[in-house]
This record gives C-alpha cells, structure tokens and sequence, in this order.
C-alpha cells in the first residue's frame, strides 16, 4: 500500500490559498462574508433623488419602451433592445463611480481558459484578481487609478467595502469549499453586479480596465443569465475591446469569432496570445499568422496582434511578438473620454420614430392607390367592393396607429434624454457628433491633411457614422495615411453597407466579386450589387443587369437584365446604353445595329473596332437602314476593312439614295464625276 502524493502545482497553490484565506478556513468569516454582500443597501449609496432617477429609467426601459415595441415589428429590436440595457448598466455605475466618467473603458474579453485574470496582473502591475484555471464567477470587474481599495456592488446597489482576502474569496473556490451549505447552484454573480478596484500605480491614469467573465463557460440550465450574455452586454458598453486567446489553441476559435460577430463593435479589437511561454517561441509567429489571417477572413477590424508571456511565478509580463499592446493603451490614454450615453439613446430611439415614420409614408401611399379604385366601386361585385372597402379601412386604422407610435417615441426620446442628462450631471462631457466629425474630416481631406484626415474619419466610423465608414474603407483600400490593408478596408464598407450606404455596398459587392481582401462569393456579391442597384447606384445597376443576362451570381433572366441596364442607361452609363443596343441589335432591330455599329466606330461605351462596326453597318444596311447602306458603301471605297469595290459600293449607296438619302446621292455623283478617285471625300464624309 502506498500513498500518491503526486500534486500538480496548481492543486498545491488552491489548497494552500484555501488553508491561509480566513475566508475559506473559517466558517463563521466565510458567512459573515455572504451577510455584507446581500445587505440592504445602505442610504448613501446612492443620493434619493438619484435613485428616483434611476427607477424611472428603469421602468421606461423595461417598461414603457417594451411596450411600445411590442405593438409593432422592427428589424432590430433585439439589438436595440440590448444597448439600452448596457446603457442603463453604465449609467448606474457611473453614478455609483463618478470617477469612471472621465475613464476610457478597455473590455478585456475572452473564453474562460484565456487568462484574462493572469494578463491583467501581469499587464498592470498588480496581484489583485484572482488566477485560478477554474472560471471565476461571472462578475464583471473594474480596476483604474486610485485610492487602494476594493468594493463590491451588490445587487441592491449597496456598495460593500472589501479587504484583499476578501477579494479572492470571490472564485468558484468559495462555492466549492461551501457547496454542501450553499447547494450547487450558488454563485456570487447572483448577488454581485460588479467589483471596482482602485490602484495608486497604474501605468494609464485615463482608462479603466474591465474583466469580463468568460463567455464560453458552461452555464448551469436554470441560470437567469449566462456568463456568456454578461460578457456580451458589458463589452457592448465598452469604449474599447481587448480580446484574449490562449495559445494552446494555436489560432482563434470559431467560437469566438462567431461572438465578436454578435458584439460587432463599433472600435477595432486589439487581440494578444496569452500563455505564449507554454507553446514556445518557434510556434508563435505561426500562431499570430494563423490569428491574423482568420480575424481578417472574419471582416473583424484589428487594432493590433501580440503575443504575451506571463510564466507562473513572475509578476511582470512580456511581449514576445507582434504589436505592443502597450503602445496602443498609451495611444487611448492620450485621448480625450467623451460620453456617448445620449448620443447612443438617441440613436436608438430615432431608429424607431424613423421605422414608423416610414411605414406611415407607406401606408398612404396604399391609401392613396386604393382610393383611386373608389370610382370604380360601384362596377365591382358585392364582395370585391366590401374588401375594397375593409382595405381602406384597414389602412387608415394603420395610419392612426403609427402616427401614434412617432409621438409616443418622440416623447420617450424626450424624457430618457432628460433623464439621461440629470444623471451624468457635470462628470461627463458629451462628445461632438460624428457628422461633426466627419465635416472636419472632409475639410482636412480637401486641403490634402490626410493624415488628420484619417483620424477624423476614424472617430466618426468609431461613432458609426456610414460615410465617414466607407471613406475610411477607401483610405485602407489605397493605403492613405493609413496602412493598406483591403482587409480593413472590406471590414468598413461592410459596417456603412449594412447602414445602406450605396456606395459601401458597391464596393462591398466588388470586393466579394474578385476575392480582393475576403474569400470570394458570388452569391453575396450579387447581394450587395443588388442593394446598392435599388438605391440607385448606376455601375450597381449596369454590373447587376449584366449578372442577370449571363446567370452569374443570380439566375439568368433576360427581362431583368433589360430592366436594370435601362436604369443604369437612363443615368448617362455608356456601357449599359451599349449593353442594351447589343441585345436589342441582336434580336434584328436595325435602328439598334446601326447605333451600334456607330459605338464601335467611335468607342462610345466600348473600345474601338472598327471590323465589328462594319460587321452591324452591314447588318442594318441589308435590313434596309439608308445610313447603314451609305457607311458600307463608304467602306467600299476607302477599302480600310472591306476589300475596295467600285461596284460594291455604288450598289449599296444606290440602295441608300433610293430611299431619299441625299448625301448617298450627292456621293454618287462624285463618283460618277470624271475627276478622278475621291478618296479624301470619302474618308471626310465617314460617319
């Protein structure tokens, strides 16, 4: 019989944390720990006139504007509905920490192997959160500059005062040690909305650093809320992301690609490798490549790729490849910190007035079109003018209601923003509006400031301003003042494209088109040719009309060929005008051969070439087109394509003078006169 003594070290490590943590060796402390954090909120947590403000906000979210929403459909209810929610999250941390009003927030997200806790000790300086390689509770945590010390915000907004051992208390290491008292499903995160950690040495006084819980845990079936879900709203919150990978995994998992898809945020991510020092260094660089290639696949804009090396033991990190994360805080620190708060609320909510304004407009013009069938109500049969009749009705009841829900959102508008404005009071600053922004960035772009070009664009883009997104696309796409890149550049125009912007969505389409900078597909290229064709975009309309009449990337369809190449020909496109006289030439139209032949004579929507020119002058000619029989009797006699034939030529303009072509006669006379070959004539009179 033997003993196994065979420990890991971090086995070693938990046990030894337990046996010095009060908290965890004694009982009576560990419960004493579970009284303070769900007291009762304590009166000045909170002014009363604050916490009367925060509850109505509440209530017209959760409320009033569910409500509203649930009278109508909207395409982005979902997503709309999460930003107010996030909004109203920061709004009650921002009265609870004023100080984080004038912090630029950086999410450090990422899956819970990722080490996130471990990167930010390391990054700051600090052996503050707890490490363990079990997933710590899902709360959020934020540590800034500051007077040492450490509270925890429960769920009744009571802020509670902890020591450091409290602190690291706070891990699934508690709940286990505690499990047969406190039942499988305990968790701090049912109590705790989030940790706020005070430092007097951080190296960035202007950011406050966010730990998010780790979005892939398993989460028990009866939680109310999901890491992941946690993890989604308070990176949406946000001002920056830094997004985490482990290196064991030797690239960036699907998964969360397919979360940063869902977050979509408006800033691009800064990723960096943690445990770099487990794979060793020959495998990093194939590890960042592999990284970078599939963030860019992704259409994810990057900040930046590092990897990073915190062995256990030491209290500093390093970067051992890629970019310098470092550089990057330092940039964000050196930056003013704007609140979006009102600007995101408006956003929201304008989206709602405009959606309703819009179905308004449509259903008058339903309206207006049915009521031109009322004259002729008396002529229909019973039951045809009864549904006339209820379709009236129907829209005028329609008409009634979304003109109701415009002024009910106009006046939620009016009463969140004043609410919004109250509670941030004089600790925030509101940032300009990005049309501002993107004003002054078209006015550095004209006097060719490229460089204060791009960062305006940028920060508009950042705000989410379409224009000033597809410009930045143009900027990586061309390599101005900004790296070229056509992978950033495909990530903007698709963030403007999904805003509608005709232009981004082109440019979008083309991309998917040649597989410049993303995977290509036809499929989705047609899509955004299609989007940008409807608002008009005329090379859209030409390049769809062309998809249609060859079958590529959409089904081949003749009439809708025709039909977009006259859109695009009816805006002055060349080459649709060509594109049209080409299928109507070839159906024996010989008013469209004739014109035909002309474009290839003189390059109008095609190259020059002059065989195919006289190829459709002949065409028209024998079908009887006097122009067409003049032209080829000129080529008879020039002898420039054709070969040169008296009697070629007088036949054909014959032809052409018997149909009262007065200059095929007067050319005929020449001919006929005895002065000799008028070639120079000839060639001057070409059409």
């Amino acid at each position: 019989m033997s003993l196994d003594f065979n420990f890991s070290l971090e086995e070693l490590e938990a046990a030894e944390a337990a046996t010095a943590n009060p908290y965890l060796s004694h009982p009576a402390r560990g419960l004493q720990l579970l009284a303070r954090l769900i007291g009762h909120p304590a009166p000045e947590a909170v002014q009363e006139a604050q916490r009367a403000q925060l509850a109505r906000l509440h209530a017209l979210i959760h409320q009033d504007f569910i409500a509203l929403t649930a009278r109508g459909s909207y395409p982005g209810e979902a997503q709309a509905l999460r930003h107010l929610l996030a909004l109203e999250d920061a709004l009650e941390n921002l009265a609870l920490f004023p100080d984080l009003a004038s912090k630029r927030v950086v999410g450090v997200g990422g899956g819970f192997s990722a080490g996130k806790s471990r990167f930010l000790n390391t990054l700051l300086g600090v052996d503050l959160l707890p490490e363990s390689l079990e997933p710590t509770t899902a709360i959020p945590s934020f540590i800034t500059r500051g007077e040492a010390n450490i509270v925890a915000l429960n769920c009744f907004d009571h802020r509670i005062a902890l020591d450091r051992d409290a602190l690291q208390a706070i891990t699934h290491a508690f709940n286990d040690h505690y499990r047969g008292s406190l039942g499988e499903g305990f968790g701090f995160a049912h109590i705790l909305k989030l940790l706020m950690l005070h430092q007097p040495h951080l190296p960035w006084d202007g950011l406050a650093f966010l730990d998010t819980p780790g979005y892939s845990k398993a989460d028990a079936e009866s939680a109310a809320e999901t890491d992941q879900n946690i993890a989604l709203r308070q990176l949406t919150e946000a001002d920056h992301v830094l997004w985490l990978l482990s290196a064991k995994n030797g690239s960036i998992r699907q998964d969360d690609l397919d979360f940063l898809r869902r977050l979509n945020h408006p800033q691009p991510i800064f990723f960096v490798v943690t445990q770099a020092d487990l794979v060793g260094e020959a495998r990093i660089d194939a590890i960042l490549e592999s990284a970078r290639a599939a963030i860019e696949q992704a259409g994810i804009p990057c900040a930046g790729l590092m990897a990073w090396a915190a062995p256990l033991g030491s209290e500093h990190g390093e970067r051992i490849a890629g970019d310098d994360v470092r550089v990057w805080l330092g940039q964000l620190d050196s930056r003013p910190k704007y609140t979006q708060h009102r600007r995101t609320c408006e956003q929201i909510l304008d989206g709602y007035i405009r959606h309703n304004q819009d179905s308004l407009a449509d259903s008058r013009k339903k309206l207006a079109l049915l009521n031109t069938l009322l004259p002729l109500a008396d002529q229909l049969p019973e039951s045809e003018r009864s549904t006339l009749q209820g379709l009236i009705r129907e829209q005028r009841h329609s008409q009634g209601a979304f003109k109701e829900q415009v002024e009910q959102f106009i006046a939620l508008k009016g009463e969140i923003l004043k609410l919004v404005g109250d509670i941030v009071g004089e600790v925030a600053v509101d940032a300009p509006s990005s049309d501002e922004i993107f004003r002054q960035a078209i006015q550095h772009h004209d006097q060719q400031q490229y460089e204060l070009a791009a960062t305006h664009f940028l920060q508009a883009a950042m705000l989410g301003h379409a224009s000033a997104q597809f410009n930045l696309g143009v900027y990586h796409a061309n390599g101005v003042a900004v790296a070229q890149s056509d992978e950033q550049a495909v990530a903007w125009y698709r963030k403007a494209a999904e805003q509608e912007h005709a232009s981004a969505q082109f440019n979008l389409a083309a991309h998917y088109d040649t597989g410049i900078g993303v995977a290509p597909d036809q499929y989705q290229s047609a899509k955004w040719y299609s989007r940008a064709a409807r608002q008009g975009h005329k090379e859209a309309q030409f390049i769809l009309g062309l998809g249609y009449a060859n079958g590529q990337g959409v089904p081949h369809d003749e009439q809708q060929a025709i039909e977009w190449l006259q859109k695009a020909a009816a805006q002055d496109h060349l080459e649709a005008q060509f594109h049209l006289l080409q299928l109507s030439a070839s159906k024996g139209n010989i008013n469209s051969q004739y014109a035909l032949a002309i474009c290839h004579e003189t390059g109008r929507g095609t190259a020059e070439d002059l065989a195919q020119s006289v190829h459709w002058y002949k065409e028209a000619a024998k079908a009887g087109h006097p122009d067409a029989q003049l032209n080829i009797g000129k080529h008879y006699l020039s002898g420039e394509v054709l070969t040169k034939n008296s009697a070629h030529a007088k036949s054909w303009l014959r032809k052409s003078a018997a149909q009262g072509n007065q200059r095929a006669n007067a050319l005929l006379q020449k001919l006929e006169e005895p002065s000799g070959p008028l070639w120079w004539l000839v060639n001057n009179q070409r059409k």
